[in-house]
């Protein structure tokens, strides 16, 4: 480890590290989970699910809201309610609901009785004060219908770089199994959903969709709005509705991340917004070709993209090409490397020009090490500095310890 004044040189690349957390962020795209034809299902394929293992009536809530009683409910609003064992997870798959989590908000998790067990003790669900200040419905966005882009979020005044867009706790989180039959996964899902507060529940069912389906609507809202997420060390979706607005882009102008002690998701300025310019996310990697993203995002979204970067096309893969070019230059710390501080800073104003702020902690970062190979500890502060103000964007203030 190279240190440069207070600066670690490991906290350059603190997005590289492995998250040891209960929760954590995986990364922006969102799997396929509808894997069968949707659009063949009808209502009744729903009401004709299998039986399933009950621990109570599934389809029973119980009238006067949410049950207090102690015993096998613990931390949870309802009596969980499971499957079958499951053969390749070996564990049953529960619907677990906490009604009154984060100020009656409500939180509904779909997973193994031992990672909720675990996911019961985080702070979040033990002292509600750990909560303050996030979820608040006043931001500096409003909704917007979008002519051929749905229902976006545009900024109220003109924004800052760095300026917070948002603090949302998820509504629902699922385990990411793929063999569970579509309509019995829908089924526990529905009871998922029905036992949120009220405002939450059509606040759910109000986003956006892919296949229109009222038969799979809670899977088909995951399909469309879910962010990968690890709880416990296994793979689930995430739905923060207030997130779920922003559309995408391929150059976006924020970015976000997960804090795993608040179950919270933060989204950030990438760069200076306009007033009553669209906010927008990525939903692929925009480090990656035009043909790829363009598969990715037809494939998991059912849309083409038409921004910017995937318009001009060739140009646009000819500086992401000359990207990996110097990244790879800048990473061989071999006798005949040809890095130096000119492609550093060359690399920088690549990104930049492709209007990936929000991304450039890697370009501070080899800029860094670049200018600490030279003893020039000064510009070495600099953007070990502004690469830890930027990996802080997407994997939050603590990113390099978790």
């Amino acid at each position: 480890m190279v240190h440069i004044g207070k600066y670690s040189i490991w906290l350059v690349f603190s997005a590289f590290g492995a998250s040891s957390s209960i929760l954590s962020d995986k990364c922006a795209s969102k799997p396929i989970i509808l894997e069968a034809n949707p659009e063949c299902l009808e209502i009744s394929d729903v009401d004709a699910t299998p039986p399933i293992n009950e621990q109570g009536p599934v389809n029973s809530i119980p009238q006067n809201g949410p049950s207090t009683t102690t015993g096998t409910v613990g931390k949870w609003s309802y009596k969980p309610y499971c499957t079958d064992l499951i053969s390749d997870i070996q564990s049953k798959l529960c619907v677990y609901t906490d009604h009154s989590f984060a100020q009656n908000r409500g939180i509904s998790i779909f997973t193994t009785p031992q990672i909720a067990d675990e996911f019961s003790q985080l702070r979040p669900l033990q002292d509600p004060s750990v909560l303050a200040g996030i979820n608040n419905p006043r931001g500096p966005w409003y909704p917007e219908n979008l002519p051929g882009r749905g229902i976006g979020l545009l900024a109220k005044n003109n924004i800052n770089s760095g300026e917070r867009l948002m603090a949302y706790t998820p509504l629902l989180i699922m385990h990411q199994h793929h063999q569970m039959p579509i309509p019995l996964r829908e089924k526990f899902l529905r009871l998922a959903i029905d036992q949120l507060p009220e405002a939450s529940k059509k606040q759910y069912l109000r986003l956006a969709t892919i296949y229109g389906n009222s038969s799979v609507i809670v899977q088909d809202v995951i399909q469309t709005n879910a962010f990968e997420i690890q709880v416990g060390g296994q793979m689930h979706l995430a739905v923060f509705p207030e997130a779920s607005r922003m559309n995408h882009d391929c150059a976006p102008n924020a970015q976000y991340f997960l804090d795993p002690l608040r179950i919270t998701q933060y989204v950030h300025a990438a760069r200076s917004i306009s007033k009553g310019e669209e906010l927008t996310i990525a939903y692929s990697t925009p480090l990656d070709f035009v043909s790829n993203r363009q598969k990715h995002l037809k494939k998991s979204f059912r849309f083409t993209c038409r921004c910017s970067r995937c318009l001009t096309g060739q140009a646009a893969d000819t500086a992401l090409a000359e990207i990996k070019s110097i990244e790879s230059s800048l990473a061989d710390w071999t006798k005949t490397s040809t890095a130096s501080t000119k492609l550093a800073e060359r690399l920088i104003r690549l990104y930049r020009q492709e209007r990936l702020d929000g991304f450039l902690d890697t370009a501070f970062g080899y800029a860094a090490l670049t200018y600490n190979a030279i003893g020039n500890s000064v510009q070495a502060k600099k953007y070990a500095h502004l690469a830890a103000e930027s990996g802080a964007m997407k994997d939050g203030p603590d990113g390099a310890n978790r």
